[in-house]
């Protein structure tokens, strides 16, 4: 059954093409002629013409897709990014990974820890501190990079008689542990 549901689909393809799944008429569609370098790059410096006006049949989603559609390839067609580039793009990782690391630390302000110690009951929680966030940026071999980022975690202490009253008291740091996460630069983008 597999092969020959294969079968057919090759045969369809091969008859009807990806014509098939296209949404365009074949008509509204023109292939560029392939140019020359020097046409090439007389072309880029020459202003666009103003694209035609949708036709009725078209809805405006399919107008502005085609309108975005050189504007992408233009992004795609540019070069290895500069040291400063990944050096930028490594600071905006850190603080979105140290503000999802806030989000998601357990225990939190939000939901603390408590356990009797003695007579007492301590509930505690940790904090990130994103404000002191610092990042630091390695080469590596053939365009890879290793991302340095380093930050604070903070742990907050509520002492009181009852479990109710830890809750509800003040809290204070009674320690800091200072991390350092490491990232790396695949050539195109941060993977962590």
């Amino acid at each position: 059954m597999r092969i020959f549901l294969a079968l057919i689909l090759t045969l369809g393809l091969a008859t009807g093409g990806c014509a098939w799944f296209s949404s365009s008429d074949s008509s509204d569609t023109q292939t560029p002629a392939a140019q020359p370098e020097d046409q090439v790059a007389a072309s880029e410096a020459a202003p666009e013409p103003a694209p035609a006006k949708a036709a009725p049949g078209k809805s405006k989603s399919k107008a502005k897709a085609e309108k975005a559609a050189p504007q992408k390839s233009g992004k795609a067609s540019k070069g290895p990014k500069s040291e400063a580039e990944i050096s930028a793009e490594l600071n905006t990782v850190g603080h979105k990974l140290a503000a999802q690391a806030a989000r998601t630390v357990m225990p939190s302000k939000a939901s603390k820890e408590v356990r009797k110690d003695g007579k007492d009951y301590v509930a505690s929680y940790v904090e990130v501190d994103a404000t002191n966030l610092t990042t630091e940026l390695r080469p590596g071999a053939k365009g890879q990079y290793v991302g340095f980022i380093r930050y604070l975690e903070k742990v907050y202490e509520c002492r009181g008689a009852s479990k109710k009253e830890a809750l509800s008291a003040p809290c204070q740091q009674v320690r800091t542990r200072r991390l350092n996460e490491l990232i790396r630069y695949d050539g195109k983008a941060w993977q962590f």
